[in-house]
């Protein structure tokens, strides 16, 4: 199984919207908002998440625990082909 990845980028980004061709690229199998894993107090699962952040500084944070990369949602877009054009950046 893959290594989980997390893509951080401002409410609006398209994160949401592209997480499931951002997972498939990368081999994961399950998308969750870095937020809620917090609010709901889950672990991190260091294989098979693509985990989804408005705050860079979070996710920097997860992706030291987790020993993963942190993928800005512009680089995130352009590894599945798709252009940010039209999508708002805060």
């Amino acid at each position: 199984m893959a290594k989980s990845v997390i893509v951080y980028g401002p409410q609006g980004s398209g994160k949401t919207l592209h997480a499931r061709a951002i997972a498939e690229k990368h081999g994961l199998g399950r998308v969750i908002d870095l937020e809620d894993v917090k609010l709901m107090g889950e672990r991190l699962q260091r294989q098979g998440f693509l985990y989804l952040s408005c705050s860079q500084s979070y996710a920097e944070r997860a992706a030291g625990l987790l020993g993963t990369e942190v993928i800005h949602i512009d680089e995130a877009l352009a590894s599945i082909g798709d252009s940010a054009a039209g999508v708002s950046h805060g």
